[in-house]
């Protein structure tokens, strides 16, 4: 039976070094897919972009298409191991925001479980700044606040396509990155029990 836990959060909120070092702490075997990375492979076969970040300027029917071809790709891979989706659930555009998963895209996927991943908006903005290496659109925090209260609405309507779970995990300076990497942990073993 397929399996899939989506792992989601805006941009600078630590999703990535969470997902990472969870996978190292949990007994559950996923495989690890980035989904902007399937949509980028997808994009420079079709000789569309160049660089990652070049991704979210491309025309918005031209997006959509690239996140059909790369949900039907991991669709299959599915079938032969759980996967841990990295992805955004609302990307911001020049034109406004995407869904990241939108309907076709997310009942190809059927997840089990969506995580999101969330700080405050100053704790984000304070990593942005300190991450060089990537190119990114420079927001304020009320901003930021809203892109984070958007992907929680994103969340919520793609559970009621997929049937699936919802688990918020907080990544606060204060509490430190191992709490927020026990709370993904947790998630994954139990997910390993239900595909067992």
């Amino acid at each position: 039976m397929p399996f899939v836990v989506i792992i989601t959060g805006i941009p600078g909120v630590g999703k990535s070094t969470i997902t990472r070092l969870a996978l190292k702490k949990t007994r559950a075997k996923f495989k690890l897919i980035n989904f902007g990375d399937v949509m980028f492979e997808e994009a420079v076969k079709a000789g569309l972009v160049k660089h990652r970040d070049e991704m979210r300027r491309l025309p918005l029917e031209v997006q959509r298409e690239l996140q059909h071809r790369a949900a039907e790709k991991i669709a299959e891979m599915a079938k032969k191991e759980p996967i841990l989706l990295d992805t955004h659930a609302t990307i911001k555009t020049p034109h406004g925001y995407l869904l990241g998963l939108p309907y076709d895209v997310i009942r190809t996927l059927n997840p089990n479980f969506i995580v999101i991943i969330e700080a405050t908006p100053a704790e984000i903005l304070g990593r942005r700044l300190r991450d060089l290496k990537r190119d990114r659109d420079v927001e304020t925090e009320e901003q930021i606040q809203r892109h984070q209260d958007l992907n929680r609405a994103a969340a919520i309507a793609y559970a009621m396509h997929s049937n699936a779970l919802i688990k918020i995990i907080e990544n606060h300076e204060d509490k430190g990155l191992e709490e927020a990497v026990n709370e993904l942990v947790k998630i994954l073993d139990l997910a390993v029990k239900e595909y067992a």
